[in-house]
């Protein structure tokens, strides 16, 4: 399918991603690049790995894994491209991170929550699971959307002291962002163009083969440094 969209000069697309997954965080990346060149991106997240208990080891493991991934990831940048990027030692599962986007989705103030989220890990390693810490990380932002959540147009608030989401609307496009995530693809992230899907490196390498042939991939110098893991 991707091969059959390579030419495709699309207006829009759909796209899920986890903020916490490599490629995705690439995926992302290029999408703002073709948003800036005038395509409309729909971008929805899934929590691709629930929370669930893990021991000590298995947590070390995850990390060992979310390092491995990464260099991978490396390996599909094209020639000058960015990423800039730290990792901390611990991988957060994204369950308060999607339920703050989905407020911000509903407040329409979804990109700029977007940038902060990913930016916010991948450059920070601010911990995505931590309620106390969206609530903060994203007030002025939220402050600044149309939600009609009191909760959050009022004081800014992402999720609930939970992690869990505030509003009815962020509440069912979560729901509905997941099923519909398992429907396409089920893997991150996954894009949806035209009504074809095109899911994990396929879709990365897809975005920039689109950023190619648009002529975006000029990089600034100064940005083409990353901090390595």
């Amino acid at each position: 399918m991707a091969t059959e969209l390579r030419n495709m000069r699309m207006t829009r697309m759909t796209v899920w991603g986890d903020f916490t997954c490599p490629w995705s965080h690439l995926a992302w990346r290029r999408t703002e690049a073709l948003a800036d060149d005038g395509v409309a991106i729909d971008w929805r997240t899934t929590e691709h790995e629930p929370w669930h208990q893990l021991s000590r080891t298995e947590l070390t493991d995850r990390f060992q894994a979310l390092q491995a991934e990464v260099a991978q990831v490396l390996t599909h940048l094209l020639p000058g491209e960015p990423l800039p990027y730290t990792l901390k030692g611990h991988v957060p599962f994204t369950g308060a991170a999607t339920s703050a986007y989905a407020e911000a989705y509903a407040a329409d103030v979804a990109r700029p929550v977007r940038r902060r989220l990913f930016e916010a890990f991948w450059e920070n390693g601010v911990d995505l699971d931590d309620a106390r810490v969206l609530r903060t990380l994203l007030v002025d932002d939220l402050l600044k959307g149309s939600s009609t959540s009191e909760p959050v147009w009022r004081w800014g608030l992402a999720c609930d002291v939970t992690g869990g989401p505030i509003s009815n609307a962020a509440w069912h496009f979560i729901r509905d962002w997941r099923s519909q995530w398992r429907e396409v693809g089920g893997t991150v992230p996954t894009l949806v163009v035209d009504g074809q899907a095109i899911v994990g490196v396929d879709a990365v390498d897809w975005l920039g083969t689109q950023l190619q042939e648009r002529g975006l991939d000029a990089w600034d110098d100064r940005e083409r440094e990353h901090s390595a893991a």
